[in-house]
């Protein structure tokens, strides 16, 4: 408390200092003080209705310079202080990333050391045990153009909000995706700003972990330079030396759904539509389900850019999409036969939807519906 008090943050604001040294032995002691009682106990005011809102003034201002703090002087504290909506009583939360932070910092150079040994260790072992090549030779042209690949897994969007009880919670709203979509809806319902907010907070499904545990059996003795990272925390700027491959749902492609869109392969998240655009028509693919069976098209869109990087989509809407789908791409016979439908396109750069059955999260058989080239300029669609 004495360290957030006295820091920069805090150094021209008295009231602040002296609420959030009440509020802190307030609710060291366990007690919930009501408005009438910071007004009196702090400010040395008798209750008024009328001026009731002047606390609330001046919670939110504490509120603002304790995320203030934290942001600057305080982003290494262990201890974070925190001051929920609609309540006074400050939360005392442990980080224990942060205090692992600190132990690794004292233990830098043990860890120095033997990071140098593991690596040797690990380059000895490639020199005397040379890595082989993937199998297939799809992936072989995709990996070994001399550029690394980060991998990006799909993650879904949270943001805090209020229930109908007033208790704040995380929550999903499938039709909120990224922070983009969240402002929209914002200047939409500028009534509820003080009730939603943003927050880091995301997650991934299922076919996230599973469809990385098939690509690791095909890549895993194979000399690759490798990456990975979330949807939340990419754009397509990330991309300009690099190669991505992307696994996830249309709903968690964030800055890179333009992109997809471009290449004819749009989703309507309501209606749970696949919208696969030719150059001369448009299907549209309906992901139903019936009490015993799932249906999900999912789709894979693969190009490569003049200076030879490639970029791999597969997309889906429900996991049973994907999780075939990269089954279906890591089994040796399977791309043989997919291979020959390549070569007939003429060009590396292509799109595909594919009909996946299943049940619940069980994918039981996969049928490609169809093919299309995709135009060998891409420059207004990838950097």
């Amino acid at each position: 408390m004495d360290k957030i008090a006295n820091s920069q943050v805090f150094s021209k604001s008295p009231v602040n200092r002296e609420l959030l040294k009440y509020l802190t032995h307030s609710s060291v002691k366990g007690h919930k003080p009501k408005e009438y009682q910071i007004a009196s106990d702090v400010f040395g005011k008798k209750f008024d209705a009328e001026k009731e809102v002047n606390v609330r003034v001046y919670i939110h201002n504490l509120r603002k310079k304790l995320k203030e703090y934290y942001l600057y002087e305080g982003q290494d504290d262990e201890l974070v202080f925190e001051l929920p909506k609609g309540q006074y009583a400050i939360d005392f939360n442990h980080s224990p990333v942060k205090s692992l932070k600190k132990k690794v910092y004292r233990f830098s150079p043990m860890l120095f050391v033997a990071s140098l040994i593991v690596l040797l260790s690990l380059l000895l072992f490639h020199l005397f045990f040379p890595f082989n090549e993937v199998k297939i030779g799809f992936w072989n042209r995709f990996l070994s153009n001399g550029f690394p690949t980060r991998l990006v897994l799909g993650d879904h969007y949270f943001y805090r909000g209020n229930l109908p009880s007033g208790k704040t919670v995380t929550m999903r709203d499938s039709h909120i995706n990224s922070d983009g979509d969240f402002d929209d809806y914002m200047k939409l319902h500028p009534e509820l700003m003080e009730q939603m907010e943003k927050t880091s907070l995301t997650y991934i499904n299922n076919q996230a972990p599973l469809g990385l545990f098939y690509l690791m059996q095909l890549f895993g003795s194979g000399d690759f330079d490798l990456e990975m990272d979330y949807s939340s925390r990419t754009s397509v700027d990330d991309f300009r030396k690099r190669n991505l491959l992307f696994i996830g749902s249309f709903k968690t492609l964030q800055q890179l759904k333009n992109t997809v869109e471009k290449l004819g392969l749009v989703y309507q998240i309501e209606k749970t539509l696949l919208e696969y655009q030719t150059a001369d028509s448009s299907l549209t693919f309906d992901n139903r389900s019936t009490p015993y069976l799932s249906y999900e098209h999912a789709t894979v869109a693969h190009f490569s850019v003049p200076d030879g990087r490639r970029v791999l989509f597969f997309l889906c809407d429900l996991d049973i999409g994907n999780m075939a789908l990269i089954k279906f791409f890591t089994d040796e016979d399977r791309m043989r036969d997919f291979s020959k439908k390549l070569d007939e396109l003429s060009t590396t750069n292509f799109k595909a939807v594919f009909e996946v059955k299943g049940e619940n999260r069980t994918d039981f058989d996969i049928r490609l519906i169809r093919i299309d080239a995709l135009p060998n300029d891409i420059a207004e669609i990838w950097p």
